[in-house]
C-alpha cells in the first residue's frame, strides 16, 4: 500500500537529486559542441529530463520498453508568485487603513448630521480623506515652535489694533 506521504516525499528526493545534478554536473560535450535541447540525468526509477531552453524538468520512465514523461511540478515559482499576490493584497490592505484613518493615526471624524439643507453634505458622509503618504507626527519642540508663531501673530494683530485705535482717537470722528 502506497501513502501519498511518500510519493510527496520521493518527489521531492528525485527534485533535489535532479536540481543537484543540473547544477554540478559537469558539461557533457567539448566547448562549440552542440549539446542539443535536453539533458538526461539518471536518478532511481528512471532520468531526470532538463529542458535547457525553458528550464522544465520532467521524470521519465519506461515500463515494458514503453517510457513516458510527467513534467516536475516547478514549486519554486509557484511560491514566488503566490508571495507575489499577498504582498499585492497587503500593500492593498495598508493603503485602504491609511485611508481609513485620519493623519494622526486614529479613524477619520463623520461631519455632524444634516437636516437636509440646502447645501449641505448628505448624513453620514465622512470628512475627505487624509493626502497619501505617512504625515509625520510632530514631536513637542515642533508644537512649541508652531505656537510661538501663533503668539507672534496675535501679539502682531494686537499691537495693530491698539496702532488703529489710536489713530482713530487722534482724528475727529467722521460720520458714516
Amino acid at each position: 500500500m502506497e501513502h501519498t506521504n511518500g510519493r510527496q516525499g520521493s518527489t521531492a528526493r528525485l527534485w533535489l537529486v535532479a536540481t543537484l545534478v543540473a547544477v554540478f554536473a559537469p558539461p557533457a560535450s567539448a566547448a562549440g559542441e552542440d549539446t542539443g535541447r535536453f539533458s538526461m540525468s539518471p536518478t532511481e526509477g528512471g532520468v531526470i529530463r532538463l529542458d535547457r531552453e525553458t528550464g522544465a524538468m520532467s521524470f521519465c520512465a519506461g515500463k515494458d520498453g514503453a517510457w513516458t514523461c510527467k513534467d516536475m511540478p516547478e514549486q519554486e515559482s509557484e511560491l514566488k508568485k503566490r508571495v507575489e499576490q499577498l504582498e499585492g493584497e497587503r500593500r492593498a490592505l495598508e493603503a485602504e487603513k491609511r485611508l481609513r484613518e485620519g493623519p494622526l493615526g486614529g479613524p477619520v471624524a463623520k461631519a455632524p448630521e444634516s437636516g437636509n439643507q440646502p447645501g449641505s453634505p448628505p448624513a453620514g458622509d465622512t470628512l475627505p480623506p487624509a493626502p497619501p503618504g505617512d504625515l509625520p507626527v510632530p514631536n513637542e519642540r515642533d508644537v512649541d515652535k508652531l505656537f510661538d508663531y501663533v503668539e507672534g501673530m496675535v501679539k502682531k494683530f494686537k499691537e495693530r489694533i491698539d496702532r488703529l485705535e489710536r489713530e482713530a482717537k487722534k482724528q475727529p470722528d467722521v460720520p458714516l
